[in-house]
């Protein structure tokens, strides 16, 4: 069984616009983050966005590209216009990676992939990795993630404190989502729930429509999710340091 990669690339971020084309290291964002998934072992890789000057600039180094609405209220509406212009049948595998992940291990990738077809009672896997110190966990930006022993997420949210509860491993959520083109085609067709839009976090409609996701730890060692101009300069950093 073979899985595509497709990446949503949003140009007006409200925290960081323009966000896939900032520099990092000589290279755009979105460049970096496509080089991550077209190692692993996805059968293509697309990059699925609202904006003329990333389609050109993804032409500029190889990319394929699908244009989509400007419209799009999440990551997953995005890719559900791709899909349906690309022609992907209902049982396709896609996984879905935030345009905003350069230092993904491609390995996780394909980990992803093994971890969603070895438990078929998942309807969507994510991954997730441990707190490097108190500060993440207080930080708005970062999502939280709190999973019980079998790998199933019992919430999502911005709060560090959402959840208490021994039982449950609490992590760092990392973008990316793995599902079936038929389980897309069925989420957009939900209303966004409470929940989702006082968390902005789009999984939400996934959990509180009783949907099983499941997680597994990441082996990337390093994890920079670029929301803000802060995440872009600790990023550009790091690549100097490296």
């Amino acid at each position: 069984m073979s899985f595509y990669v497709i990446i949503p690339a949003r140009y007006s971020s409200s925290r960081l616009p323009g966000k896939p084309l900032m520099d990092l290291g000589g290279k755009p964002l979105i460049q970096r983050v496509y080089e991550v998934a077209k190692k692993s072992d996805a059968k293509g890789v697309i990059v699925a966005t609202d904006h003329e000057d990333i389609i050109n600039c993804c032409d500029s180094f190889g990319a394929s590209t699908v244009s989509t609405s400007t419209t799009h209220l999440t990551g997953t509406d995005r890719i559900a216009e791709t899909v349906e212009k690309i022609g992907l049948s209902e049982d396709s595998v896609v996984v879905n990676l935030q345009g905003d992940e350069p230092f993904l291990d491609f390995h996780d990738i394909n980990n992803l992939f093994e971890f969603y077809i070895g438990n078929k009672k998942f309807d969507v896997c994510t991954l997730y990795s441990q707190f490097t110190n108190q500060e993440e966990q207080g930080d708005p930006n970062l999502v939280k993630i709190w999973v019980d022993k079998q790998g199933y997420v019992k919430g999502f949210s911005r709060k560090q404190d959402y959840l208490e509860n021994n039982q449950l491993v609490k992590g760092r959520h990392i973008g990316i989502y793995i599902y079936e083109v038929g389980f897309i085609k069925q989420f957009i067709k939900w209303h966004q729930t409470v929940n989702e839009q006082k968390e902005n976090l789009e999984q939400l409609r996934a959990l509180d429509k009783n949907k099983a996701i499941g997680a597994r730890e990441s082996v990337s060692k390093v994890h920079i999710g670029i929301d803000t101009e802060e995440d872009l300069t600790k990023a550009r950093s790091l690549l100097l340091n490296d």
